[in-house]
């Protein structure tokens, strides 16, 4: 209701305003226009009434010119020589005689106050002067007012000398020709017109030398400055001034006639107060926000006591569907008084009554669902990712972590675990994240079992927009596993080299049968010597991994590592160095074993190109980078994808997957980057904080 009333006093209010703004914009252009009309027609007819005057005078002013040229003539043409004080008294009283020259100047007159008078200074009027001197006969010109001002009409009128210097003038004024004329001045007449818009607040009227005809004073400098463009350009002119709501017409007025030299055009200024319908229009708002005002008051208080009356039942209703929401499906929605909502009260009971059964089912399921997830054997946990926060965590996790379910739930990484721990569960995630899974193996430190290897998957799950809401973990620990892993490991690569150094000491001892000198056969047995010393140090290396321990990582120099892996060897031909200064890593404790297997690579697959094998390092950043090389025949570009798939072997290449896994234990990672036909190159990089420089 209050925004109905509001749009309708909005609309009423506009259209409103726009048929006043409209009705009085209409009735303000058709009150100028018949203003400005009036005063065009009223000057017209002043002007062909004093037009009337002066044709009346023209014979008189013509009389006049012949005893002036007499005199003329009698002064041998010299106006200087001219009385012209004594032919100024024979045509009568009202006369004055004027001479005009080339440059038109009065140079000499019987009216002093125009003795000098520079009529250039009215330059259309110059021009009429200079065709009048080189022009004959008669030219008559308007009644006028003299020149200064005096409050004086004069008729004028002008005949060139015969000799084209200069023009004669005679002007004449009576007294009562000076009242007649003062009777016919436009004045009067157009305050008369004025008077009937309501809308004009001043008017001035100017003739063509730009003063007033009512005092023949100049105007302002504004105001004179228009009428001088008005002037020039002969057109009605308009300025408006917003600041005091005003609007100025300089009506011109044409009343030129070329068979006279003077211009009786006017410029009358009309100055409208636009003011006034802003006024009327504010005026306007000022009524309809009133009584809108009001309405909106009204409305309010009705749409308030209806509100009222109609939503109280509606929050009874909300009041007990609360108490329902909060738990309590055994209460009911109260009876109302309303009629119209006893449906409604039903449909809600009928409602509970269903959410009542469904909320047992869900709890049951519930209960399953929990004891399943309790009795499977990995470790289960999830962490909601808005507040960082464990919202599950099954027993088997438990045992996993060695941490209670209730000192996980309700808490962060941060709360539960180490900060480096935390800091490293933050990084799992993010890399969860970014591949949408994680699946790695990882070790951590339990208080009963000491160093546990656990295989960890990490899955983000998302909502219905797309956006991570819980990170699901998976973990199984898997130390007996790797345990196992790393014996078979030991005693498969162990096995093999076995078979091979006692298929070269059969080669040797078939190979010495054949020989008939004892030297000969003697360098055979020293060959078989070096077979038989390989397989001794493999089978006692083989025995000091036996122990449950070799499942724990340790510092260990790299240079010794390399040392231990060249006596596995049988007596190597080629040159064998190592260059990788006091450096130690964190690794596994496999890594002589793994660093062996690097040498059996190279003496399977090298070739007979084989003649050197080196290993170096290189710090890179903040990791470190170990590189081991030969100069054999490489590995082709079609295995070097797939020597570190689980399962990948050749006739001459052991799988090295376990050996992947075997340093990724400790973040190390490992990657075939050899040229083929150039020899193999792994380079093993050393993640930050697990290498340092022995002490």
């Amino acid at each position: 209701m209050i925004v109905l009333v509001i749009f309708l006093v909005a609309i009423m209010t506009v259209y409103d305003y726009i048929d006043l703004k409209n009705m009085t914009d209409n009735e303000f252009s058709n009150l100028q226009v018949q203003t400005e009309d009036s005063i065009t027609a009223a000057l017209h007819l002043d002007d062909t009434a004093t037009t009337i005057i002066d044709d009346q005078l023209d014979q008189q002013m013509v009389s006049g010119f012949d005893i002036l040229f007499a005199e003329y003539n009698r002064s041998g043409e010299n106006p200087a020589d001219m009385n012209l004080t004594r032919v100024k008294e024979i045509p009568g009283e009202g006369y004055d005689i004027y001479v005009i020259n080339e440059s038109g100047v009065i140079v000499y007159t019987t009216y002093p106050p125009e003795q000098g008078e520079d009529f250039r200074n009215i330059p259309y009027f110059y021009l009429y002067l200079t065709k009048v001197r080189l022009s004959q006969g008669f030219f008559p010109d308007r009644v006028v007012r003299e020149i200064p001002d005096t409050g004086t009409f004069r008729k004028y009128a002008y005949q060139p000398t015969p000799d084209h210097r200069y023009v004669m003038e005679l002007g004449y004024s009576s007294p009562s020709f000076n009242e007649t004329n003062l009777r016919l001045d436009d004045k009067d007449t157009i305050a008369r017109f004025v008077s009937f818009n309501p809308f004009i607040d001043e008017y001035h009227i100017f003739d063509m030398m730009g003063r007033s005809t009512d005092d023949n004073s100049l105007p302002d400098n504004r105001t004179e400055t228009v009428l001088r463009q008005v002037i020039a350009s002969r057109q009605t002119t308009e300025t408006d001034d917003p600041v005091n709501h005003t609007e100025t017409r300089y009506l011109f007025v044409d009343l030129e006639n070329p068979e006279f030299g003077s211009d009786m055009s006017r410029i009358v200024v009309l100055t409208y107060d636009t003011g006034r319908v802003r006024n009327a229009l504010n005026r306007l708002v000022f009524v309809h926000l009133l009584f809108g005002g009001c309405a909106i008051v009204i409305g309010c208080i009705l749409a308030y006591w209806l509100s009222r009356r109609m939503t109280r039942p509606i929050e009874n209703i909300a009041h007990d569907a609360d108490i329902i929401a909060s738990g309590n499906f055994e209460h009911r929605i109260g009876t109302t008084a309303a009629r119209e909502f006893v449906i409604l009260e039903k449909s809600i009971n009928t409602m509970v009554d269903s959410l009542k059964t469904a909320d047992q089912k869900l709890n049951d399921e519930e209960v399953f669902h929990q004891d399943l997830i309790d009795q499977i054997p990995v470790g289960i946990f999830l962490k909601k990712m808005d507040m960082g926060k464990y919202v599950f965590w099954n027993r088997a996790s438990e045992e996993i972590f060695e941490r209670k379910a209730l000192d996980v739930i309700g808490k962060t990484d941060e709360e539960i675990f180490p900060a480096a721990m935390a800091a490293q569960i933050k990084r799992e995630d993010a890399e969860a994240l970014a591949s949408r899974v994680e699946i790695k193996y990882k070790k951590i430190t339990t208080k009963t079992r000491g160093q546990c290897v656990i295989h960890m998957i990490v899955v983000p799950i998302y909502d219905s927009q797309r956006s991570v809401r819980y990170m699901l973990g998976i973990a199984e620990d898997v130390t007996d596993e790797a345990v196992t892993l790393k014996k078979d490991l030991i005693f498969s690569i162990t096995r093999s080299d076995i078979l091979e150094q006692l298929a070269v000491i059969m080669t040797y001892l078939e190979r010495a049968q054949l020989k008939t000198t004892r030297e000969a056969m003697q360098t055979f047995f020293d060959k078989t010597i070096g077979s038989v010393e390989s397989i001794r140090n493999q089978i006692a290396y083989e025995r000091a991994f036996q122990s449950p321990g070799i499942i724990t990582p340790k510092w260990q120099s790299v240079n010794q590592a390399f040392a231990e892996a060249i006596q596995m060897l049988p007596e190597p031909n080629v040159d064998i160095s190592s260059r990788v200064g006091d450096v130690e890593i964190f690794a596994d404790p496999l890594l002589p074993r793994i660093l062996f297997s690097l040498l059996s690579q190279s003496f399977q697959h090298g070739g007979p190109a084989l003649s050197k094998i080196q290993m170096t390092a290189r710090q890179s950043g903040e990791s470190l980078v170990l590189f081991y090389e030969d100069d054999g025949k490489g590995i082709s570009p079609g295995e070097k994808d797939r020597i570190f798939e689980f399962g990948y072997s050749s006739e001459n290449m052991v799988s090295l997957f376990v050996i992947r896994e075997l340093l990724g234990f400790t973040g190390i990672t490992i990657a075939e980057t050899g040229t083929p036909g150039q020899g193999i190159r792994f380079e093993m990089v050393v993640p930050k904080g697990r290498f340092r420089n022995k002490k």
